[in-house]
């Protein structure tokens, strides 16, 4: 009976080790965004290294995060969302040391983007930030000038402003899906963005009244339809990422329809994505030259030129089409532009992470369009 057991145990654990391999040694598997990483790099990667690429995709944070810290994965390389979900990640060690002596190119990661993200408590030595862009407003020009003719700004008045999202809400207007989008915004807009944390209890609850006023006039709350919703005319303004934006727009000539995107002075909002490899990698020296190969210029460019996604690598933007590089609110590359660009803080303590959740709570709720929990907000 115990030789019995132990032949079933042995067999049960070749199953689970053959389960979490994800393939032979000569592979490296990738978990990415759809759409970001082109066939291209990948055939390119493949020929160079002679290393095959087993590239799987997900749609948001939520999915990597599960995979990440529920299970061992199988995967050598990712790209989480620095705020909150990477920092939160590698804060739990899901995420190994990276050796430098195989990262060459890491030397092209440096300059106001990088200098960002250590400044708010971004780790390079497991996370490297790579892609960046911005939140701000993508609108369909003519609808804009037919309801505010006289209009000299697109801002956040338009939309954080009661008197006017009411004007534009039959045209339908677009909210984004997590708080981090929205709420420093808010906070600006409410006179309320000062040293201290965005997400105090007092300062979330002055957010839930104003929503209160602004909540009927938001057709829908949603990131990732952002692109098909301005096509579609099922909203004419949205606030979103830069690259969906940039998406949108190329389309929309085809269309005759001309959307635009602007980053609000003084309100705009940098958002990093990073790319790392999981503690419990099968093929980490595979992964290692996977990133190398993504921090060369002449392949990063690749990335922005296909996507819209900015990448932070110094050489780089040589290389994007005039219409990226020549473009100042896609490419927010002077110097001013994104020294004012608001970045989101991990949190540090168990105080900031209840904070965190409560944020969440209440645009969770918001989005709901239900109100009855602001007496939880003392």
């Amino acid at each position: 009976m115990n030789r019995n057991f132990i032949i079933v145990a042995v067999i049960l654990s070749a199953i689970l080790a053959l389960s979490f391999d994800k393939g032979p040694k000569n592979t490296v598997n990738v978990y990415g965004w759809y759409g970001i990483l082109n066939n291209e790099i990948l055939k390119d990667f493949e020929k160079e290294t002679g290393i095959k690429v087993v590239y799987d995709v997900y749609d948001n944070n939520d999915t990597l995060e599960s995979k990440l810290l529920a299970t061992n994965s199988g995967y050598d390389v990712v790209f989480p969302s620095f705020i909150p979900y990477a920092a939160r990640q590698c804060a739990m060690g899901a995420y190994s040391k990276l050796d430098v002596k195989l990262l060459p190119n890491l030397k092209n990661v440096e300059g106001q983007i990088t200098d960002k993200y250590k400044k708010v408590g971004g780790d390079i030595s497991r996370l490297i930030p790579l892609f960046w862009g911005t939140v701000g407003i993508a609108y369909d020009y003519d609808v804009i000038k037919k309801v505010f003719p006289d209009l000299k700004e697109v801002s956040y008045d338009l939309l954080l402003n009661s008197e006017n999202i009411a004007k534009l809400s039959k045209y339908g207007v677009s909210f984004p899906e997590e708080y981090i989008d929205i709420f420093p915004q808010t906070a600006s807009y409410l006179k309320l963005l000062n040293e201290e944390s965005i997400k105090t209890p007092g300062k979330i609850k002055a957010y839930v009244n104003h929503y209160k006023f602004i909540r009927k006039y938001i057709k829908k709350f949603s990131s990732n339809t952002m692109i098909s919703d301005l096509l579609s005319g099922e909203v004419a303004v949205a606030i979103g990422s830069s690259d969906n934006a940039w998406r949108a727009r190329r389309s929309a000539k085809n269309i005759g329809k001309t959307i635009k995107y602007v980053i609000p002075k003084g309100r705009g909002i940098l958002w990093i994505d990073c790319v790392g490899i999981p503690e419990k990698a099968p093929h980490k020296a595979n992964a290692h030259k996977f990133l190398n190969y993504l921090l060369r210029p002449d392949v990063a460019k690749k990335i922005t030129n296909h996507s819209g996604i900015l990448v932070n690598i110094q050489g780089a933007k040589e290389f994007y089409t005039k219409e990226i590089l020549e473009d100042s609110q896609i490419c927010p590359m002077d110097k001013e532009i994104l020294s004012e660009l608001m970045i989101g803080t991990p949190s540090r303590t168990a105080e900031e992470a209840k904070n965190d959740k409560l944020a969440t709570r209440a645009w969770s709720q918001i989005r709901m369009n239900e109100f009855d929990f602001l007496g939880d907000l003392r």
